[in-house]
């Protein structure tokens, strides 16, 4: 006789002090860092982290400012993915095929006045 399974309970939601999205606007005025950074300091997967970068973009460049995309770069070969329009971490070197591949950083331009 099989034992019935309970439903999981969902995880409890963390409590912030502002949205999730403001808060990566906010480290990324302050700083450069990579997905894997802003996933740690915010407390989410890295996978998520790339759906917030692509809304981030879409929303700042409709009010003039830019995500700054500083490219993946191989470190075998030293390819840079300039032409890269994704923003998570090419698998592997077009030039050389190997997998070592630096994480691009994304960071904002702070606000002036």
């Amino acid at each position: 006789m099989a034992k019935a399974r309970r439903p999981k309970e969902p995880p409890e939601p963390v409590e912030r002090p502002e949205t999730l999205r403001r808060e990566i606007v906010g480290l990324l005025r302050e700083q450069t860092l990579s997905a894997r950074d802003i996933s740690q300091l915010v407390g989410i997967p890295e996978r998520e982290v790339y759906e917030h970068l692509r809304h981030i973009r879409r929303s700042m460049g409709g009010r003039g400012k830019a995500l700054t995309v500083v490219p993946a770069r191989c470190r075998q070969c030293g390819f840079v993915f300039s032409q890269r329009e994704k923003l998570t971490k090419p698998g592997r070197c077009p030039a050389c095929r190997r997998q070592s591949i630096e994480e691009p950083l994304f960071s904002l331009p702070s606000r002036t006045g």
